[in-house]
């Protein structure tokens, strides 16, 4: 009796060690910074609160964009983000501020430079918010300006109860993101901004797969041209709804966030799968 009790917890105890490695795995460490990067990072606080209790639009690439006009937004607070510069709106009015958050905007390849010039030539008042990680690059290869660039530091998920755990605060880090749009919304939440209208979140891409993923025609939700070529074709669709599973539980946290600090997020998406938020008719808000 004895040895059966010691080999069971023998297993229990293994099982929870294998465990605690994965979950070790999963959220990594808190990085050290050094006294510049925390000084970059303190920056930001010029953002807390920045614009509580006005409104602000999150402007995704969904395709849907295609199906709103969002020309009277140039008056409002927007926060836009990857290839957004496509957008035929940006002869009328330049974005308030500019999210680019994939890794894969920062290889240092040629393509990617590519993508910046002409980021570049349509966009020319902004302020941006980029990875910490990659400032080096950043820098080296002038994809940024540097005097308009605010950094982020990203460490844990959003979707791994994040909003149990810490608060949010950009001048420390923030959870990592499955989707550039949560950065935006949690840089929003950060400036009090309320209400928060969500445009061109689409997430349908997975119902649609190989079709456009984005306004401008992308391909299955990755770049236009050839900033990045099509990979959907390479993953497991069970891959690829375990992805989607963590991108929605990070929305929930947000709206988790959003909630204890009385800001409200309303989708006003013209369709798509989100379901997160509440939902609300555009052309009534403008």
């Amino acid at each position: 009796m004895i040895n059966q009790l010691l080999r069971l917890s023998q297993r229990v105890l293994g099982k929870a060690g294998v465990e605690l490695s994965r979950m070790a795995e999963r959220v990594p460490a808190r990085p050290s910074l050094s006294s510049e990067e925390k000084a970059l990072l303190n920056r930001n606080r010029v953002f807390l609160d920045k614009h509580k209790g006005k409104r602000c639009f999150v402007i995704a690439n969904g395709p849907s964009l295609k199906t709103q006009n969002i020309e009277p937004l140039g008056g409002e607070i927007t926060l836009v983000m990857s290839g957004f510069w496509h957008h035929e709106v940006i002869g009328k009015w330049q974005p308030t501020y500019y999210g680019l958050s994939d890794p894969a905007y920062f290889d240092g390849s040629a393509p990617k430079k590519q993508f910046f010039e002409n980021l570049h030539a349509r966009i020319s008042d902004t302020t941006f918010f980029a990875p910490l990680n990659k400032r080096d690059v950043i820098a080296a290869q002038q994809l940024l300006p540097l005097d308009h660039t605010y950094w982020i530091q990203f460490c844990g998920e959003l979707y791994d109860r994040y909003a149990e755990r810490r608060t949010l605060d950009l001048t420390s880090d923030i959870p990592g993101t499955m989707s550039v749009s949560q950065l935006c919304i949690m840089a929003a939440i950060y400036m009090g901004c309320t209400p928060i209208y969500l445009l061109g979140l689409d997430h349908d891409w997975l119902a649609h797969r190989g079709e456009a993923g984005h306004f401008y025609q992308g391909h299955g939700g990755l770049e236009k041209h050839t900033e990045f070529k099509p990979q959907l074709s390479d993953w497991s669709y069970k891959f690829l709804m375990e992805c989607q599973l963590k991108l929605w539980s990070g929305y929930e946290t947000l709206a988790q966030i959003a909630a204890s600090r009385g800001i409200e997020i309303v989708n006003a998406t013209n369709g798509g799968f989100l379901d997160v938020f509440p939902r609300a008719d555009f052309e009534r808000l403008i």
